[in-house]
């Protein structure tokens, strides 16, 4: 079961001229050459020549399912196992729910998707997302280095790990060869849990600015991430994301979309 369901297909204008979907505009890498689109606020200030290269709303559960793969995955820091089956797309949004199984190494479900092949260096990443309403859970849209290209070096960039009721942690860490950690955490005036919130990164070659509702939070150097990622959403029950009450029955994070921006007058060569 791939917790994928029915839906409708949306297609996005390509600068041919013909018509090109969600699906194989994430899975190419093209970019939509489009004067009418609208750029996240942050990039509305930004100079270069924004294309939209990623985008996926949810609304066509089988191109999603080509766009992205569920996966099974424990924790090494927490006791939640993700299935395939806690990944669920209707209604324009996916949700990755939670639960529990009779493990007591991990009595805990949730979900856990990764693109399939899209991958980018540098841009503007960004979700719009509804946490989950418990405690205790990390609900998280980040970005991990590709290892067939990213040779010694491992690093994850951590767009927006969110927790119950408002605290955003987001971060830089290099792995390999030696540890880096550049993170911040950021705490809202609003409960994060009855609404979606947009969360975005701009990743340049000379530094990472974190956003929440297009609002930067953090900015810090970038020294370390210079190969393409790959793009991942997932929760966990974990202890470092607070304490929970023991019933998460009935959670879920949301996801209504997801979407990707290239600077193709400078970024393309990666």
């Amino acid at each position: 079961m791939n917790g994928f369901s029915s839906g409708r297909r949306r297609f996005l204008t390509a600068a041919a001229g013909g018509l090109v979907s969600a699906g194989l505009l994430a899975r190419s890498g093209w970019a939509v050459a489009n004067p009418g689109l609208e750029l996240p606020p942050p990039l509305a200030v930004a100079k270069g020549d924004w294309q939209l290269t990623f985008e996926d709303s949810f609304d066509d559960p089988a191109m999603s399912e080509e766009i992205w793969k569920s996966v099974k995955k424990g924790g090494h820091q927490h006791k939640t196992m993700r299935y395939p089956e806690n990944v669920v797309v209707e209604g324009g949004q996916v949700d990755l729910r939670l639960g529990h199984q009779s493990d007591p190494n991990r009595p805990f479900t949730g979900g856990y998707i990764q693109t399939r092949s899209f991958r980018q260096c540098y841009g503007y990443f960004e979700c719009d997302m509804r946490i989950a309403s418990e405690a205790g859970v990390n609900n998280a849209f980040w970005l991990i280095a590709d290892k067939k290209t990213s040779g010694d070096t491992r690093f994850e960039l951590d767009v927006a790990e969110v927790k119950y009721p408002n605290i955003i942690q987001v971060s830089a860490r290099r792995w390999k060869p030696e540890k880096i950690i550049l993170a911040a955490s950021y705490r809202t005036d609003t409960p994060l849990d009855t609404a979606f919130h947009r969360y975005g990164m701009l990743w340049t070659e000379n530094e990472f600015r974190f956003y929440v509702d297009d609002v930067e939070i953090f900015d810090v150097r970038n020294t370390f991430a210079h190969t393409p990622a790959l793009m991942l959403l997932s929760n966990a029950v974990a202890p470092f994301a607070g304490k929970n009450d023991g019933d998460i029955e009935g959670a879920a994070t949301s996801i209504g979309r997801v979407r990707v921006f290239q600077d193709m007058s400078r970024d393309v060569s990666r």
